[in-house]
C-alpha cells in the first residue's frame, strides 16, 4: 500500500553505534517501505567527514554538520569551524543544535554560545537550521529572535513543545517535524496541535535510533519506520496518508534545497549549468560561493532571478578550484581576473588563495578581490597577510556611513560587522598595494560625501556605485 508513496527522513543518526555494519540492510527496509529520501544529522563535528562519507555513498541520503548541545561542553565550536564543513554537495543544513534543559549535560552559557555560532554559521552558509529544544522554549526564541532567523529558515526539530512555540515557530518561517513521540499513547495534545499546523510547514522524522513509534516504541529505530509517524499524522488531521507522503516529501526537498533528481554516488555532482566565470569589459570575473555574511535589501542574490547583466550566478552547491580554474581558461588575455559572484569570497579563502596563485603562474595581469570586508570577523583571525603577492586589489563594501545605516541595509548576521568592516580596511593596505572603500550612490539614507571622508581617514580610495547598477 505504501510503497507507491514517497517518505522522507528528516532526521535521523546514522553514524551511531547502533547501525555499524547494517547500512546496505537499512537503506534496503527504507527503500522497500517507500522511504526515498533521509537525512543524517550531525551531533558532533568530529563526525563531519563519516557523514560525508556516507552521503556520498547512497544516492538520497543527506548530511548536516552540527554539534548537539549535549556535547557543547567537549566541543565549543566557531563559526569558522562549522563552514569548513560545508562545502560537501550532500550537506544540506546546519545542526543539530540548540537548547537542552532538561538533561543539562553541557552548562548553559556553552550550550547558548555553540547555538548562536550555528545560527550565524547558517546565515552565511545559505542553508537551513535544524533546531533542538527542550525544556528551553523561551532561551531558545529569545536567541533566535536576537540572532535573526536564517534566510534559509530552518526546522524544530522532534517537535514536541507548547502551541505558543508552534505559533512562534510558524510565524518566522520554520517548519515543525514530528517523530514518533506522536503515536505514543500520551501525546494527544502534541496530535492537537499537529492537527493544525499549516500542510506546507510540516516534516516527519524518526530521530533513529530513538524515539521508535508504536507498535516499535522501546526498540531501536530505523528510517522505515517514519512511514509510522505519517500514518499517525494522517490520521489526527483526518489526511489520506498519500497526500502526507507527498507533502510532507515536497516540504523536505523544498527545504533542503534536494533536486528531483538525486545526486549521484561519489564525489561532487557536475555544475553543468553553474555560470563559474563570466565577463563584464575585459574583467573576468569568478563566482566562487553561494554563501553570504550579509543579507543587504538592494543585491540582486535575493531575489527570483539573482541577475548580474545578463548572467545567472545561481549556485547549487560551492565550487572547487579544480572546477573554477577549470572555467577560467586562458586568463593572460584579460586586464584583470575579480573574485566576487553570488556571494562573499572570502568565505572560501583557502579556494580564493589557490586559485590566485594559479592565476599568478599562469601569468595573468591582475587579481582583484570583492568583498564585504569581513572576513577576519568570520575566520577570527587577521587574514589578509595571506592575500600578499597573490590579490592586487582590493575592492570593500563599506556601504554606509555609519553602523545603524549599515544594519538596517545589510541585515549582518554577525555582531560587530560595520566595526569589522572599518578594521579590514585598516589591516589590508599593509598587504595589498590598491585598496578602494566603496558605497551605493541610491541607496536609502547613505550619506556618500560622509562615506567618502572615513576612506580619506582610513587612507584608502574610495569608489561610488549606483543603485541597481552590478558590474
Amino acid at each position: 500500500m505504501t510503497t507507491a508513496m514517497v517518505f522522507a527522513d528528516s532526521h535521523a543518526h546514522l553514524d551511531f553505534p547502533d547501525y555499524q555494519g547494517e547500512w546496505e540492510q537499512i537503506f534496503l527496509a527504507a527503500q522497500q517501505a517507500g522511504v526515498g529520501y533521509v537525512t543524517t544529522v550531525g551531533t558532533r563535528l568530529a563526525g563531519a567527514e563519516t557523514l560525508c562519507a556516507m552521503a556520498s555513498r547512497f544516492p538520497n541520503l543527506y548530511a548536516t554538520v552540527g554539534v548537539h548541545p549535549h556535547h557543547a561542553k567537549e566541543e565549543p565550536i566557531t563559526v569558522e569551524e562549522i563552514l569548513a564543513h560545508c562545502d560537501h554537495p550532500k550537506v544540506v543544513a546546519i545542526g543539530e543544535s540548540g537548547l537542552d534543559f532538561h538533561y543539562d549535560f553541557s552548562p548553559r552559557p556553552q550550550q547558548e554560545a555553540n547555538f548562536r555560532a550555528h545560527i550565524r554559521a547558517a546565515h552565511i552558509a545559505d542553508l537551513p537550521l535544524i533546531v533542538h529544544t527542550r525544556e528551553a522554549e523561551e532561551a531558545t526564541r529569545a536567541i533566535l529572535d536576537d540572532e535573526g532567523i536564517p534566510g534559509r529558515g530552518g526546522v524544530i526539530h522532534c517537535f514536541t513543545g507548547t502551541k505558543e512555540m508552534a505559533e512562534w515557530a510558524l510565524a518566522r518561517g520554520f517548519h515543525l517535524s514530528f517523530s514518533g513521540v506522536l503515536t505514543f499513547r500520551t501525546a494527544q495534545p502534541l496530535r492537537e496541535i499537529a492537527a493544525q499546523v499549516p500542510l506546507d510547514r510540516i516534516l516527519i522524522e524518526t530521530d533513529s535510533p530513538y524515539l521508535a513509534p508504536v507498535p516499535f516504541r522501546g526498540k531501536r529505530n530505523v528510517p522505515a519506520h517514519v512511514v509510522y509517524v505519517a500514518r499517525t499524522l494522517a490520521e489526527c488531521r483526518q489526511t489520506p496518508l498519500s497526500e502526507i507522503a507527498s507533502a510532507t516529501t515536497e516540504n523536505y526537498k523544498r527545504l533542503f534545497r534536494i533536486d528531483s533528481h538525486p545526486v549521484p554516488e561519489g564525489s561532487k555532482a557536475p555544475l553543468p549549468s553553474a555560470t563559474l566565470a563570466y565577463t563584464i569589459g575585459n574583467s573576468l570575473y569568478l563566482n566562487v560561493t553561494r554563501g553570504c555574511t550579509l543579507r543587504c535589501r538592494y543585491c540582486p542574490k535575493w531575489q527570483d532571478e539573482p541577475l548580474v547583466h545578463h548572467y545567472d550566478l545561481t549556485l547549487h552547491r560551492n565550487p572547487t578550484a579544480a572546477e573554477l580554474i577549470a572555467a577560467m581558461g586562458e586568463v593572460g588575455g584579460y586586464d584583470e581576473v575579480v573574485f566576487c559572484g553570488f556571494g562573499e569570497p572570502t568565505l572560501r579563502l583557502a579556494v580564493i588563495l589557490d586559485v590566485a596563485a594559479d592565476i599568478k603562474r599562469r601569468g595573468g595581469k591582475r587579481v582583484r578581490l570583492n568583498t564585504d570586508g569581513l572576513a577576519n570577523l568570520v575566520h577570527r583571525r587577521d587574514v589578509t597577510p595571506a592575500f600578499c603577492g597573490l590579490i592586487d586589489a582590493v575592492s570593500v563594501s563599506l556601504t554606509a556611513q555609519d553602523q545603524t545605516t549599515y544594519d538596517r541595509l545589510c541585515q549582518p548576521a554577525l555582531a560587530g560587522s560595520y566595526q569589522g568592516v572599518l578594521d579590514f580596511l585598516r589591516v589590508v593596505q599593509a598587504h595589498v598595494p590598491h585598496v578602494t572603500a566603496t558605497a551605493i550612490d541610491g541607496a536609502e539614507g547613505v550619506d556618500i560625501a560622509a562615506c567618502r571622508k572615513i576612506a580619506e581617514v582610513l587612507g584608502v580610495h574610495f569608489r561610488v556605485r549606483l543603485l541597481n547598477r552590478l558590474g
